[in-house]
């Protein structure tokens, strides 16, 4: 189900964005595809949640939706004793980010594992997002599962290192549109690619598979593929959801540069 326009508008009011950007709409689809969780909450001392992901939703399950507008305490009846409320209020404070690596929350993702004891690990981030005053307003909470169903006794296996890698890929986009990143200045490649490959990347963003791209573009399936391998080499990406929150992210930067320009006064 899509964002509705008032929490759109509240995370337009998070990144300090026109909340009439088209490209609000697609980044409302690019977090919502995303297989880590977040949110948003102010920084009040009950942590007010503005704004939150579809995983996110789906971890804590329907009896506790909607979740905009709850209070952190009121989704996690623990949180204050588990310490994480604590490690927020430290976040506002000092404008630090902190990170809970392997962090045991059962409160987590009861729908998808099925009962109630089954181990239940994240590892949690958060950081300080700072206003036009340049105070820490909100805090972006990304949340990873990390959890093994059997974990192994010789460390994680192959294939969960792969999986983490690409959420860590993921998550760095998510990092990016919200002006965390370390490359969020550098906007790397972004002048090298060509015209079709802008809108490869822009389409690509938009959630078009590369099939649906090339009926789009009226080329072949093929030359797509080779349009996607081409931009991920130039911007040094690894993965589809780098190169759509690189996309939203250029978007909302001149979204938001157009309305600076147009509230200066004319000489």
């Amino acid at each position: 189900m899509p964002k509705s326009e008032s929490t759109l508008r509240a995370l337009a009011d998070v990144l300090q964005a026109s909340p009439e950007s088209d490209a609000l709409v697609i980044l409302g689809r690019l977090l919502d595809s995303l297989p880590i969780g977040f949110h948003v909450s102010d920084c009040s001392g009950t942590f007010h949640i503005v704004y939150a992901n579809r995983v996110w939703e789906r971890w804590l399950g329907p009896e506790k939706l909607p979740v905009t507008g709850k209070t952190l305490g009121e989704v996690f009846p623990s949180a204050e004793r588990a310490g994480v409320l604590k490690i927020m209020r430290e976040v506002c404070m000092t404008a630090q980010p902190k990170h809970l690596k392997g962090f045991e929350f059962r409160e987590l993702g009861l729908v998808e594992r099925g009962k109630r004891g089954e181990t239940s690990r994240w590892d949690w981030e958060i950081y300080p997002l700072t206003g036009p005053t340049g105070s820490v307003t909100h805090l972006l909470n990304v949340i990873l599962d990390v959890s093994e169903p059997n974990p192994r006794k010789s460390g994680p296996s192959k294939e969960t290192r792969q999986a983490d890698n690409r959420r860590r890929e993921e998550a760095s986009g998510v990092l990016r549109i919200f002006g965390l990143a370390p490359d969020t200045r550098a906007d790397p490649g972004g002048e090298k690619l060509s015209e079709r490959e802008h809108q490869v990347a822009e389409l690509l963003a938009m959630g078009f598979t590369n099939a649906a791209i090339a009926q789009h573009l009226d080329v072949s399936p093929a030359t797509v593929s080779s349009h996607v391998a081409h931009i991920l080499s130039k911007l040094r990406f690894r993965s589809r959801a780098q190169v759509a929150a690189w996309v939203v992210g250029r978007r909302l930067t001149r979204a938001e540069e157009r309305k600076s320009a147009d509230a200066r006064p004319s000489s």
